[in-house]
């Protein structure tokens, strides 16, 4: 039953997202998309094809209009060149000529003139045609443009960089520098000659022209004419310079064949520069950028550079060009010349540069083709009217970062080559396909390699995909082979003991996880000093398994001694330092410890991104944290931008459905639910569960905290605590079962539960719940403890409930005690406890108790500043209701109307709060007899009932009926009459049952047509009401008696006495047998009946009643009440008349 519910509120959440061509497969820079639906540019669409195949291989034919736009949109790296038919320009050209991946548009159209408007209206439209062969001219010549203009550079920042740790510094240009490095590492054989021939043919296997070429070179090749290969052939340059920019390992490793063998053919023709006496010159490259490519390189000046790709340059200086016909509507193109200085002494022999003019006759001055590699410090940029010069001068300082970079790695893991590095090194920059598919070549085709860690390392690409079961595995054979094949191996296999442990930690197996982190550190004291960084990679694990078990304090001592391990043995500015961070600081969060926390998630952020690029994962993963905490200091808005940015950095690596973006709808959910948006708390929530039941078992931890979510969610939105109960009870059963010696979470179940039961007001039993709870935390903790404090809570709002005052207080203060000794003096969790020890003040009456303990929470709220600016409102609230109790009317206006400016200024999408703070304030007035402003508070907080909030019908009829009560007050009939009928038309409508409130609405209009004199209407209205309360009261309830009061009233108004007597005397009836025998009420009754027998002449059975009245009075009030003194007076008024 329990598993039931989880399933049932399981929905489709996730919609398949549309299949599309797989973007990963294109190998060009350029996508052409034709949007031809009716075939105008050709009746044969294989053709066209063809032709167009000749220009780019990536080529792409849409036919319905909304397809096409999504598919453009989907396009990440690549420009897109869209061809289209005049009859759908007008259709399509508003949605893509502002694309950002829309580079071009060519039109085709055989009435040309007619269409030559569109010019003018959209940028982007490079021509119209009405020629085929003049369109693909136009195409070939605007790709050309694109492919000069389209280098990559990378970027490092070198200053200090011995000083820092580099380890997992995911700089494009380490990889940029490793990749040259390991080619030449990398097998260079007829295997590797065939796998790179197979990959080109089947990149261009729709290109007739290029599969010839690809045939010749198959026949003719030799590895000394890579460079001449290179500068002829089309096919090997695009696939290249492509997969360079994209850094796509896969294809770049299946073209390891000819990139050595070029590699090495630039290093000898370098040497012959070299050997023949020439030590300096300088080399020019024109090119046009976009403003956006300029900017980065001026934003980089001073800092080294790196373009990814063999790129040429001339030693002859260059005149700069106007830009060509296709670029004069591009007014974000800037033409630019490097000018670069080259000291062949200086650089030496890191990277090459080789002479090509002997290698093609149409080169007529001295061209130059450098190495990949090739390094230079951007030393200035001088910006002319015409073109720019950026000065660059060639340097060596690659090889010294290369080798800090090996050297950093080395001291963490030994004797890692060179291969396994560069992999590992794309693991961290979150490329983790590429790092499997680069891992899994050298597992197929390296015989030198180490098996063991290469499988250890696919492990990790699958394990940061989600890919558990896969990556487990792979670390598993690792261990296999490490175990049983060499003992040195034992030093290593730490490592895959301890990521055996993080995939069963994720799996929530957390006693497993243990074990294997527990070997993990046996081995590695065993080979390590006490001190060495992977000692604190261990001591961190176990520290994170303390913290799922809630043993906090245990826990911060593990993470504290990695801390100082690690700030010991690295950099200030090691990753590895952030994550430790930020792993504190999600324990101080769970403490309640938040500013403290933030402090140390910005400690760790100010890491991430000194290392990482702004949009890598740990980066997301820290915002998230960040998040949580901003929630929990009620900045809601600032919380919810730091969640969306994280969300959006993860779904640049995650496809949506990964465990990882989970986080993020939690947060989302969890900020959602404290703003009272319940219903978007429960759906978010809901698809935070869909993804976690693909990746866990139903018995994970993750899972029960998500049960937790729903649950209350549950009951918030749907009212439904039956519901919410079911799925607390469900969470208890899986950690009885699954955790049962975790008795910190246990009791949060215990906690859980009971808070559903005081919902359901099952008050006793909530009690019973709460009190279980506390007893496990007692037993569990070794001393006392916030989760403790928190449960005395619960058990004193319990007592408070129960009326059970004392009691609560005393739970109160003990928590209190507790929290003195766990927090700092000005904590929010004691601003918390002395707030609910007023409330019990309060309603003691001890008012000035009350406000003193309210005073001392708002002091502590108000060292936050922009924090808990929702619960200082609160607090000002209850302020000012024990003021209005003392009847300081105009003290408790202005807290009042401090706590509404604060909702409408930080919370303003938290209506109800607002609406509360309207009606305090109208209430005041309302007492200070000031009616005309008490009206104009209560409709403001009408007006957002209605606005914001129309289903709080029973909220809006209320207050109708407040407004109701202040027009009678008024004498103004009419208008509260219409507000009591209103009220009433919304109860009859959506609460039907409320018997009471309609019956009241009804008796008040009643009442007010009886004051206006309109009896008849005002029994009409009495009768609807005595129906009500007939059909919905036992004959005992004293209300029904106060109806027929009412009705004997209005028919003695009518001077209908003898049923005014009837009502009389049924009302007499009713009390007598409810009220004890001296009630007031009763001898309110007798007095009534008695003044109706005088309307009906009757004065013996006048002064028997009115005798009968005042023995009663003379028991129930004192000698001086007027209601007794003026009976005595009637009394005697008839003694002295017709009797003596």
């Amino acid at each position: 039953m329990a598993t039931l519910s989880v399933n049932r509120i399981i929905t489709t959440c996730f919609h398949d997202e549309s299949k599309s061509r797989n973007i990963d497969e294109n190998n060009e820079n350029i996508i052409l998309v034709c949007f031809d639906p009716n075939n105008e540019l050709s009746d044969d669409t294989e053709y066209l094809k063809i032709q167009l195949n000749e220009l780019n291989s990536s080529i792409i034919f849409q036919s319905e209009f909304e397809s096409c736009i999504t598919f453009i949109q989907s396009i990440k790296n690549e420009k897109v060149f869209v061809i289209i038919s005049d009859s759908f320009s007008s259709q399509i050209l508003p949605y893509i000529n502002n694309l950002n991946q829309v580079d071009s548009i060519f039109i085709f159209s055989y009435k040309k003139s007619q269409y030559e408007h569109l010019l003018v209206e959209y940028s982007k439209i490079i021509g119209i045609y009405d020629k085929f062969d003049l369109l693909y001219s136009s195409i070939e010549e605007q790709i050309n443009f694109i492919d000069k203009k389209f280098d990559k550079w990378t970027f490092f920042d070198q200053d200090g960089y011995l000083t820092k740790g580099l380890t997992k510094q995911s700089s494009n240009f380490l990889w940029l520098q490793l990749f040259h490095d390991v080619i030449l590492h990398l097998p260079h054989d007829d295997k590797s000659k065939k796998q790179m021939i197979d990959a080109c043919r089947f990149y261009y296997r729709e290109n007739l022209k290029e599969l010839l070429l690809i045939d010749e070179f198959e026949r003719k090749y030799q590895s000394n004419e890579a460079i001449r290969w290179y500068l002829k052939s089309s096919f090997l340059r695009k696939m290249i310079n492509r997969a360079l920019r994209m850094e796509h390992i896969d294809l770049l490793y299946k073209l390891r064949y000819f990139l050595g063998d070029l590699i090495e053919n630039l290093a000898r023709e370098h040497q012959e520069i070299v050997q023949s006496g020439t030590t300096y010159f300088i080399l020019y490259r024109k090119m046009i950028l976009s403003k956006n490519e300029f900017n980065k390189l001026k934003h980089n000046k001073h800092k080294l550079i790196s373009i990814k790709k063999f790129f040429t340059a001339s030693r002859s200086p260059l005149v700069a060009l106007p830009l060509t016909t296709q670029s004069e509507k591009r007014n974000n193109l800037i033409a630019v010349i490097f000018q670069i200085e080259c000291n062949l002494q200086e650089i030496g022999d890191h990277f090459s540069f080789a002479n090509i003019t002997q290698f093609n006759q149409c080169l007529h001055q001295e061209e130059i083709l450098c190495d990949l590699n090739a390094t230079f410090h951007l030393e200035n940029i001088q910006e002319e009217k015409q073109i720019a010069i950026i000065k660059m001068t060639a340097v060596n300082d690659a090889r010294a970062i290369i080798q800090k970079y090996i050297d950093d790695t080395h001291r963490q893991i030994e004797d890692l080559s060179i291969s396994i590095i560069f992999g590992k090194l794309i693991c961290d920059m979150s490329q983790w396909n590429q790092s499997r598919l680069y891992f899994q070549h050298l597992l197929n085709d390296s015989h030198e390699e180490d098996l063991a860690l290469i499988e250890h390392h696919i492990g990790q690409a699958h394990y940061w995909k989600g890919e558990w079961n896969e990556a487990r595995k792979y670390y598993q054979c690792a261990l296999n082979r490490m175990t049983q094949v060499e003992p040195a191996s034992i030093k290593y296999s730490a490592f895959v003991l301890s990521d055996i442990g993080e995939i069963l930690y994720r799996q929530g197996k957390y006693e497993e996880a243990e074990e294997f982190h527990q070997q993990a550190l046996a081995i590695r004291k065993k080979y390590y000093s006490s001190e060495h960084v992977n000692i604190a990679s261990s001591l961190e694990n176990i520290g994170l398994i303390q913290k799922q078990r809630q043993k906090y304090h245990e826990a911060l001592i593990f993470l504290q001694r990695a801390l100082t391990i690690r700030e010991k043995y690295d950099d200030c500015f090691h990753v590895a330092i952030a994550t430790n961070l930020c792993n504190i600081g999600s324990i101080l969060t769970e403490q309640g410890k938040y500013d403290e926390a933030f402090d140390y998630h910005q400690r760790a952020m100010s890491i991430y991104k000194k290392n990482y690029p702004l949009d890598h994962v740990y980066i997301a993963t820290t915002l998230n944290h960040m998040g949580a905490i901003l929630s929990q200091q009620e900045r809601y808005d600032e919380a919810v931008d730091t969640v969306q940015q994280a969300w959006s950095l993860q779904k640049k690596f995650y496809p949506f459905g990964h465990i990882d973006i989970v986080i993020s709808l939690n947060n989302l959910g969890d900020i959602k639910f404290a703003q009272e948006k319940y219903d978007e708390a429960l759906d978010l929530y809901q698809q935070h569960l869909s993804i976690q039941m693909k990746y866990y078992s139903f018995d994970h931890m993750n899972i029960v905290h998500t049960l937790y979510r729903i649950g209350f969610a549950f009951g918030k939105e749907k009212k439904n605590y039956d519901q919410a109960l079911e799925f607390h009870q469900q969470a208890l059963s899986i950690l009885k079962t699954y955790y049962p010696t975790y008795y910190g979470h246990i009791s949060c179940s215990f906690l859980c539960i009971g808070h559903d039961l005081c919902e359901q007001k099952k008050y006793c039993e909530a009690l019973d719940s709460y009190r279980e709870a506390l007893a496990m935390q007692e037993e569990y903790y070794i001393s006392d403890n916030n989760d403790i404090a928190g449960s005395l809570n619960s058990i004193g709002n319990v007592l408070y409930q129960l009326k059970e005052y004392d009691q609560a207080f005393n739970s109160y203060e003990k928590a209190l005690a507790i929290q003195q000794k766990y927090y700092e003096s000005d904590n929010i969790n004691i601003a918390h406890t002395l707030n609910l020890m007023g409330i019990i003040r309060y309603v003691e009456a001890k008012y000035n108790e009350a406000i003193d303990f309210y005073h001392r929470a708002e002091a502590i709220c108000k060292k936050y500043s922009s924090c808990f600016q929702g619960f200082l409102a609160h607090i000002l609230c209850n302020i000012g209701d024990a003021l209005f109790k003392q009847e300081n009317y105009d003290e408790a206006f202005e807290y009042y109307q401090q706590a509404v400016c604060i909702r409408e200024n930080y919370y303003p999408s938290a209506y109800m709060n607002i609406v509360h703070s309207l009606n305090d304030m109208g209430d005041i007035r309302k007492s200070q007899e000031k009616y005309n402003e008490a009206i104009k508070f209560y409709e403001r907080s009408l007006e957002i009932y209605q606005k914001y909030s129309s289903s709080h019908h029973l909220d809006i009829a209320n207050k109708l009926m407040d407004i109701g009560s202040i027009r009678f007050k008024q004498r103004n009939y009419d208008q509260a009459i219409d507000c009591y009928q209103h009220s009433v038309a919304l109860l009859n409508e959506y609460h039907p049952n409320d018997h009471s409130k309609i019956s009241d609405g009804l008796e008040w209009i009643a009442y007010i047509l009886n004051e206006a004199g309109e009896n008849d209407d005002s029994v009409k209205y009495l009768e609807s009401c005595l129906k009500v309360r007939e059909a919905s009261l036992s004959p005992e309830g004293l209300t029904i008696a106060t109806t027929l009061s009412y009705f004997a009233i209005a028919q003695e108004n009518r001077h209908e006495y003898e049923l005014s007597l009837a009502y009389e005397l049924k009302c007499f009836l009713m009390h007598e047998k409810n009220l004890p025998p001296d009630h007031q009420d009763i001898g309110r009754s007798l007095c009534n009946i008695g003044a109706t027998y005088e309307h009906l002449n009757q004065p013996k059975l006048t002064l028997n009643y009115y005798k009968q009245a005042l023995g009663v009075y003379e028991i129930c009030l004192s000698a001086s009440d007027e209601d007794r003194l003026k009976l005595e007076s009637d009394i005697q008024r008839l003694l002295e008349g017709s009797y003596d």
